[in-house]
């Protein structure tokens, strides 16, 4: 009976039988399905039943009101109403034939149930399948056994059982997949499509094994009986065959029923969803969660962490990174997975060497020592939970509390890396330990080879801490302990293993790892060797962007060593050439995430967090002090007369920060770091050292140092040491002769130190510098130097000169 009028009108009970005979109580989904819509709408008119209901119909009497279903029809159509239209309308007569009231049993349409109908479809696929297995069509083969797989879906939602003819042609295409070689299939698509249909075959002739050995030993009687009574079929056709067999089931039904649906079933469903259009990632993590909150088999809890760990971090693959909340998630899904396969260590292992495994409900088979190796990637599990929380600190706002809060997130993810190297070690096979293990290896130094020992101590103790007191590393022996020296043998043993290793980038990382952690721990000539005889710097320029950032950082980290060691010529040589870049931050790889192009991948790998940055700060004011400290000793004697060979600059140095500062029309106190050190080279022209070492200490930046107070202490004696040379080469002019120990009083430098920069600059440059027997005078021996008149009147010409042959060309001779 249609719903449209069952509120308002009582039929006969003849009627009303006879439509719910033709149409189900999902008849809208099933009619919709078979294409017939319109021979269904039409049946409601053509019940064979119909004469029944005239009697409700008042055909004599024409002027009274019209009721029942006809009460919206003309006149002349309604039943028994004038004329031979009406007969014509509902029994669907030729309009245009005259005798068309005569013809009335002929123009009447043949009305099937909807489950006539799909036991024709069904037939319909047999019939393509015994077409296409004729030209070994594979793909039409798969794809017609898709259809009457949902086919049998909408049979068993109706409860009709299981269609004979369902267990015919699966009976079909089993013995056609039988009868095949995949050897002689040529085409890959076409080989693909066989392997599809084999596995899926195989997987409904097991469910449905009782009525496929009925159909082998007599199938004479298939072709007898329409169906397989569903109550009488085995427990394996329940609810599990049900979603079993259905390839695009609903997932929300299914975590309705999960309790009564079987663990691999629910399971084997959830993955075959993945990676489908429309399919609700939550929906199918709330299955698994379901599943692991049921008591299980340890084999059954490990196929669903690694069914769900994948799922969770691709749940939220379109956004920047992942949630934190769902990161957690994860990350406890996969100490869970860890934890289970430590108590599990004898019997299950997860390993990327295991053979795959077609069937999951099959446990694999045990090796020699009684293990079940699992295939499963660990190490991938770790990376993406690594990348995604290095992601999420590359999009938070690294001055908010929030940034701070996921900061401490690193300890978790360190303990994360420990676990999962201690089982490697316990389960990876001997000859291929060290190999595997590398990766690992890698991720641990990432997070420990930039920071200080006294935080390197912290963050391994407490990582030990999580781990049971059984397990030992068989390459790190850990001490009762843990200091300063136990993590300097950590990076170097971890960098040894890497470095013999075949992969290049892994080779190179390390090597590069090793350089920075040994500089940041003050040790330069040590980090400088290493760099220079791996010879990591003649192909960096080939290498992808993460590991030229890599060696930029080490570049600048051995910068900041030397000037630490007070090495101020070796900083200088360090620091020049790169610093000579405009594009500093890029190069470190400082820059906000959000400032590179989006179109451009693994953008992360141009990046990295705050936390790690090298303040650029810093980096300018050592570069600037070294060049102060080089360059305004050479800038006074040029400019008093004395021959020297000028040093090429860039655009950061002194020099030409003091061009631009005379130039300017205001010069107000020093605010910026960069004033200070200006200020400073500005009193060191004139040998003024106390203000030069006044302005230097002004500066805040020294606070990032370890080591301030030795550095500082260094910087003052390397002040006073300049200034008193650039105090000569600029008074010379003035004195005939120079006391040592007033100039000792001056500097508060002991005379001898005073005696020997004396010898020095008289070696080292054709001054006219002579000591005295007791060395207790300089004598400034007359020469041919200019005045300050005669040098500005020269340079005057000079520029005359230049001026004139810009104007007047033509006038050259």
């Amino acid at each position: 009976m249609s719903r449209f009028f069952a509120n308002t009108y009582e039929y006969d009970s003849d009627t009303s039988s006879s439509e719910s005979d033709l149409l189900s109580s999902s008849d809208e989904e099933l009619i919709s399905s078979s294409g017939e819509e319109n021979q269904s709408d039409d049946s409601f008119f053509n019940d064979e039943d119909s004469e029944a209901s005239d009697s409700d119909f008042d055909s004599d009497d024409s002027d009274s009101k019209p009721y029942g279903p006809d009460w919206f029809k003309k006149s002349e159509f309604r039943k028994g109403g004038s004329g031979s239209g009406g007969n014509k309308f509902l029994k669907g007569a030729n309009y245009s034939d005259s005798e068309g009231s005569e013809s009335d049993d002929e123009g009447k349409k043949v009305v099937k149930s909807a489950k006539d109908k799909l036991l024709d479809e069904m037939q319909t696929v047999f019939d393509k399948i015994e077409t296409a297995e004729m030209s070994d069509d594979w793909i039409s083969i798969l794809n017609e056994f898709d259809t009457v797989t949902r086919l049998l879906v909408r049979a068993r939602q109706q409860n009709w059982g299981t269609p004979n003819i369902f267990i015919k042609v699966v009976a079909q295409v089993e013995d056609l997949v039988n009868s095949t070689n995949q050897a002689d299939i040529k085409k890959k698509d076409v080989a693909r499509a066989y392997n599809t249909t084999r596995q899926r075959v195989r997987k409904v002739a097991k469910e449905s094994e009782d009525a496929m050995i009925k159909f082998r030993e007599n199938p004479d009687d298939f072709d007898k009986e329409p169906t397989v009574d569903l109550e009488s079929s085995e427990p394996a056709m329940d609810i599990n065959a049900q979603f079993a067999a259905n390839k695009s089931v609903n997932l929300s039904s299914l975590a309705a029923a999960s309790s009564e649906v079987s663990f691999f079933t629910s399971l084997r469903i959830v993955i075959d969803s993945r990676g489908k259009k429309n399919v609700n990632p939550q929906e199918m993590i709330k299955i698994i969660e379901d599943l692991l909150a049921s008591k299980a088999s340890p084999y059954e809890y490990i196929m669903a962490y690694l069914t769900l760990i994948p799922i969770r971090m691709e749940a939220d693959s379109n956004l920047s990174y992942q949630p934190i909340d769902q990161w957690k998630a994860a990350y406890n899904d996969y100490m869970a997975l860890l934890k289970l396969l430590e108590d599990n260590i004898a019997t299950y292992r997860v390993s990327e060497l295991a053979t795959y495994n077609e069937d999951i409900e099959k446990e694999p088979v045990a090796d020699a020592q009684g293990v079940k190796n699992i295939l499963g990637s660990l190490f991938a599990y770790v990376e993406r939970l690594d990348d995604e929380f290095t992601k999420s600190l590359l999009n938070l706002d690294p001055h908010s509390s929030e940034y701070l809060i996921r900061l401490k997130d690193e300890q978790l993810i360190y303990n994360m890396i420990l676990k999962t190297q201690l089982y490697l070690e316990q389960t990876l096979p001997a000859d291929k330990k060290e190999t595997m293990l590398a990766r690992i290896f890698v991720k641990r130094l990432d997070h420990i080879y930039y920071k200080s020992d006294k935080l390197n101590v912290i963050i391994e103790t407490n990582a030990w801490k999580s781990v049971s007191p059984s397990l030992k590393s068989e390459y790190i022996p850990v001490p009762a302990t843990i200091d300063a020296k136990y993590i300097a043998t950590l990076v170097s043993s971890l960098c040894d293993i890497l470095i013999k290793q075949e992969d290049s980038f892994l080779r190179t990382r390390a090597i590069l790892y090793c350089v920075f952690f040994t500089a940041s721990n003050g040790d330069f000539h040590a980090a400088k060797d290493m760099l220079l005889s791996s010879k990591v710097q003649s192909n960096i320029s080939k290498s992808n962007s993460s590991l030229q950032i890599l060696f930029n950082r080490v570049v600048v980290q051995l910068g900041i060593s030397a000037f630490q060691a007070c090495l101020i010529e070796e900083c200088h040589q360090v620091l020049n050439e790169l610093l000579a870049s405009a594009h500093l931050k890029e190069i470190l790889g400082q820059q906000p995430l959000q400032r590179i192009n989006s179109n451009i991948e693994n953008r992360e790998e141009q990046c990295i967090p705050y936390h790690q940055h090298i303040n650029l700060d810093l980096i300018d004011v050592v570069f600037m002090t070294c060049s102060l400290l080089i360059e305004i000793p050479q800038m006074t004697a040029f400019y008093s007369g004395i021959r020297i060979k000028r040093l090429p600059y860039s655009q950061k140095s002194i020099r030409r920060v003091l061009e631009h500062h005379d130039k300017a029309s205001f010069q107000g106190p020093p605010e910026t770091s960069r004033d200070f050190v200006v200020y400073a080279a500005k009193a060191m022209q004139k040998g003024d050292w106390e203000s030069s070492i006044s302005y230097l200490q002004s500066v805040k930046s020294w606070n990032m140092l370890p080591n301030k107070d030795v550095v500082m202490e260094d910087l003052v004696e390397r002040v006073k040491v300049e200034s008193l040379k650039s105090y000569l080469y600029t008074y010379k002019k003035f004195y005939s002769k120079f006391s040592v120990k007033q100039l000792s009083d001056v500097f508060s430098l002991d005379s001898a130190k005073i005696v020997d920069i004396l010898e020095s600059i008289t070696t080292e440059f054709e001054i006219n510098f002579k000591l005295n027997d007791e060395k207790t005078l300089l004598v400034v021996e007359g020469g041919d130097e200019i005045t300050k008149l005669e040098e500005v009147a020269l340079r005057l010409n000079k520029e005359y000169k230049i001026t004139k042959e810009r104007l007047f060309p033509s006038r050259r001779r």
